[in-house]
């Protein structure tokens, strides 16, 4: 076992932390606006049953009372979603929070964002392989075939993972794929030996798979990171900040409902038009699973950041040399648009 840099235990809270969020985001419903703003929005990577809350939230109406017609367009990994947003392609990007500190601390990075709204408070990205495979720790993966979803966090803070695990990163054979579910599909037909994936939709791979799995969380190497989190363009921030703050409180009141009613939500993301032919159980089950990666792991809301433990993510990957410059909280964190 490899030295962790940082480990903290998840206080995985009752359900009083997020039934709060919805009361604790406030508002008024703007039903009957005629001023409709559109919004475009990318999930992190696809449509899988994580990116519930957007697709939940639409469907209930939460985005309409805020006047807001949202388009749920599929992510394609951290690394296209932001160079998206910078674009002006998008208006909300979903982004890995540690990528996204990576990105922004290179010489000629990406720094034309913001991060408003956390959706997760532990670092989801993991790997995952089959029993059969004889992968059994992580030093196993040098030599093997390693799925990745090109500018995904897997693949971009695998160096660190590594080296931190105790082997050499540069041994793995890297299969690029860009559609997040058909990573799945790869490792049951044993065209690659593990994948790139998030801990909470391992059910849904092993679905696939139909054999026993080995899982490798990133957590048990690199503790303290956050997850994915909602980003807009600095200019958006700043001139559209009334409308990323009722954004923010539909998007949260979809999260809340997906973490207290996890199998009514999964129902009614198997239902939208954007995830035909998806299980509405194996949504229900990564919903389920995520519950402990939404809880603050400290005091704080539901969706907010706690700028303290963002400074020891940014603490953390700098240990690690991961960023390339200095970076504080307050370079890529707009807490006052959280809702």
């Amino acid at each position: 076992m490899g030295r962790m840099i940082s480990r903290r235990r998840v206080l995985v809270g009752g359900a009083a932390a997020l039934a709060g969020a919805v009361s604790a985001c406030g508002g008024t419903p703007r039903a009957g606006d005629s001023s409709t703003e559109k919004v475009k929005v990318l999930t992190g990577a696809g449509f899988q049953g994580r990116e519930a809350p957007l697709l939940v939230a639409r469907a209930e109406g939460w985005f309409r009372e805020e006047g807001i017609d949202v388009e749920v367009l599929p992510g394609k990994g951290s690394g296209e979603n932001l160079k998206l947003l910078a674009a002006g392609e998008v208006d909300v990007a979903t982004l890995d929070v540690s990528a996204a500190m990576i990105e922004a601390s290179k010489p000629d990075g990406i720094r034309d964002f913001r991060l408003t709204t956390v959706l997760h408070q532990r670092n989801l990205a993991c790997f995952v392989a089959l029993s059969s495979s004889g992968i059994k720790v992580p030093r196993d993966f040098e030599g093997k075939r390693l799925s990745y979803l090109p500018g995904g966090i897997n693949y971009v803070l695998f160096p660190t993972y590594a080296r931190l695990a105790g082997f050499d990163p540069s041994g793995v054979k890297w299969v690029g794929n860009p559609v997040a579910p058909q990573h799945a599909a790869l490792l049951a037909a044993r065209q690659v030996d593990a994948i790139s994936q998030f801990v909470p939709a391992v059910e849904s791979v092993r679905s696939v798979a139909k054999q026993d799995l080995v899982v490798f969380p990133f957590t048990d190497y690199i503790g303290d990171l956050h997850g994915s989190a909602m980003a807009v363009s600095t200019t958006t921030a700043q001139q559209r900040a009334n409308v990323v703050r009722r954004f923010n409180r539909a998007m949260l009141r979809g999260l809340d409902y997906c973490m207290q009613q996890p199998e009514a939500a999964g129902t009614v993301y198997a239902g939208q038009p954007e995830t035909q032919g998806q299980q509405a159980a194996l949504a229900t089950a990564e919903l389920t699973a995520l519950k402990g990666y939404v809880t603050p792991v400290t005091d704080g809301r539901v969706g907010h950041f706690d700028l303290g433990r963002v400074a020891r993510n940014i603490a953390i990957l700098h240990a690690a040399g991961a960023l390339g410059r200095g970076l504080t909280p307050d370079d890529i964190i707009a807490p006052d648009l959280a809702g």
